[in-house]
C-alpha cells in the first residue's frame, strides 16, 4: 500500500489541493506502526513542503497506533483530531481562499458502542463559514461496535460535509445536504471490495454547499463478470467468450480515468448451453492461469463458476414415462407456474424438506440471526437450474445404461 500512499501523495500535491482528509484506519494494526512510520512520515513531509495540511481522526484498527504515529512524526502540518473520544475542531486557512472548519472523534479503543454524535459539543461548530466533519463510524448500523450513527443525526447537524471511515467500499449519500461520504480504502483490499477505489476531491463553496468527486486512480480492482455463453458452439468458445469480456471490462475501467494495472475477476458462467459439462470442468483451469493483457495492464480470473444449464428439450423429454420424463414434466410445471396434483406434491415435499433443515441445531445460528428460507420465485429458480443439472445426469446414466 505504500507505492498507492504516495502516489495520493503526489496527486494532491500536484493538484495543488488546500488539504488532505484521512478518515481513520491509516494503519492496519498496532504492530505495524513502525512499518507504516516511514511511508506516512516521507508522505507528510511532501505535503508539508507544498504547504498542504493533514487533517485525520483514528479508527477502530489505528486507535493507538495513530496517536503514537503522529507523535512520532515531523509534521507541523499533520493534525489529528479527536484524541481520547474528545471532539476537537481545526481550522485550516489556505492562503487566497475562505477558511474552513474541520471537527472530528477518534477512538480510544477499538470498540464504540455508542454513537460519538451524542457527545458533540453544539458550540464546537461555526456558524461564520463551513465546516467538514470527520468521523470513523458505522452509519445506520444499530448495535454496531464501531461508532454507530445515523444519518438522519448526520444530517442534522450543522456542517457542510461528512468524511467517514470504516467502510471500504466507497459510497455516498447527495441527493440533499449536507453530502456523506465513505470515500472507502485506496486500494481494495479483498475481492470483495469490488468497483473503482481512489481517493476523493472535495469542494466547498464558502456558503457551504459540497460536492464530491470521485478519483479512480487505485492500481488493483476486482471486479465480477457474468458471461452468457448459450450461443457457444465448442469448449474454445467457452474461452474466447470469457477472454473477450475481460478485455471489455478492462478496456471500459480504464477509459473512465486513471484506471486500474491489474484487473482481477470472479467470472460466472450463464446461459442454456450443450457444453454446460465442458463449462464446469473449464472453469477450474482458469483461477490463476487465465489472463488478459491491455497494452501496460492485465486483467485475470481469481475464480470461476458455471452457472449455466444444461440445452434440453423438455418437451420431448416429457413425452416419455421414464424418470426423465417425469422430472421434464415437472420442471416445465413449475417453469409455467401450474398448480396441478404434481406441482403440490413437489412443493410439499420441498417445504418439509426446508421445515427440517430449519428445525434442526445446526440451524440455530441462523434462526437467531433472523435469516429465513428463500421466497418462493427464488426457490422456483433453485428449483429449475438443480432440476435440469439432475435431469442431464439421469439422461446421460441412462444413455450409458443403453449402450451397454
Amino acid at each position: 500500500m505504500d507505492h498507492v500512499w504516495e502516489n495520493t501523495v503526489e496527486y494532491a500535491v500536484q493538484q495543488g489541493v488546500d488539504v488532505v482528509a484521512l478518515t481513520g484506519d491509516v494503519v492496519d494494526a498496532d504492530n505495524k506502526r513502525y512499518e507504516a512510520l516511514g511511508p506516512l512520515q516521507r508522505g507528510l513531509r511532501r505535503l508539508e513542503e507544498a504547504d498542504i495540511p493533514v487533517v485525520a481522526v483514528a479508527g477502530n484498527h489505528d486507535y493507538d497506533a495513530l496517536p503514537r504515529l503522529a507523535d512520532m512524526v515531523e509534521a507541523e502540518h499533520f493534525h489529528l483530531l479527536g484524541r481520547g473520544g474528545e471532539w476537537e475542531a481545526t481550522t485550516i486557512a489556505p492562503s487566497g481562499r475562505s477558511p474552513i472548519q474541520f471537527v472530528g472523534w477518534s477512538f480510544r479503543e477499538a470498540h464504540a458502542q455508542h454513537s460519538p454524535l451524542a457527545a458533540l459539543p453544539e458550540d464546537l461548530v461555526r456558524d461564520d463559514g463551513p465546516t467538514v466533519g470527520l468521523l470513523h463510524a458505522d452509519v445506520d448500523a444499530p448495535g454496531s461496535a464501531y461508532a454507530p450513527v445515523s444519518l438522519d443525526g448526520l444530517r442534522r447537524r450543522s456542517v457542510s460535509a461528512w468524511l467517514l471511515g470504516h467502510i471500504h467500499v466507497p459510497s455516498q449519500w447527495a441527493d440533499r445536504s449536507p453530502l456523506v461520504l465513505y470515500p472507502g480504502s485506496l486500494q481494495p483490499l479483498d475481492p470483495s471490495e469490488t468497483g473503482a477505489h481512489g481517493p476523493w476531491r472535495i469542494e466547498v463553496e464558502p456558503d457551504g454547499a459540497a460536492t464530491a468527486t470521485h478519483l479512480p486512480r487505485a492500481t488493483l480492482r476486482y471486479d465480477p463478470i457474468e458471461v452468457d455463453v448459450s450461443e457457444a458452439e465448442e469448449e474454445r468458445d467457452l474461452e474466447a467468450a470469457v477472454t473477450e469480456a475481460m478485455r471489455a471490462r478492462l478496456r471500459e475501467v480504464r477509459e473512465t480515468g486513471a484506471g486500474p494495472q491489474r484487473l482481477v475477476c470472479r467470472v460466472t458462467l450463464t446461459g442454456r448451453t450443450p457444453l454446460h459439462r465442458e463449462a464446469c470442468d473449464l472453469v477450474d483451469t482458469w483461477p490463476g492461469a487465465l489472463e488478459v493483457p491491455l497494452q501496460d495492464a492485465t486483467a485475470v480470473v481469481e475464480a470461476a463458476t458455471a452457472r449455466t444449464r444444461p440445452a434440453l428439450d423438455l418437451q420431448a423429454i416429457a413425452q416419455g414415462s421414464d424418470p426423465p420424463a417425469v422430472l421434464a414434466e415437472l420442471l416445465l410445471a413449475v417453469q409455467n407456474e401450474d398448480d396441478g396434483a404434481l406441482v403440490e406434491d413437489a412443493w410439499a415435499a420441498i417445504d418439509e424438506a426446508l421445515q427440517t433443515v430449519e428445525t434442526s441445531p445446526a440451524y440455530a445460528p441462523l434462526r437467531e440471526a433472523g435469516e429465513v428460507r428463500p421466497d418462493r420465485e427464488t426457490l422456483a429458480e433453485i428449483v429449475q437450474r438443480q432440476g435440469l443439472l439432475l435431469l442431464d445426469e439421469l439422461r446421460s446414466e441412462t444413455n450409458s445404461g443403453s449402450d451397454e
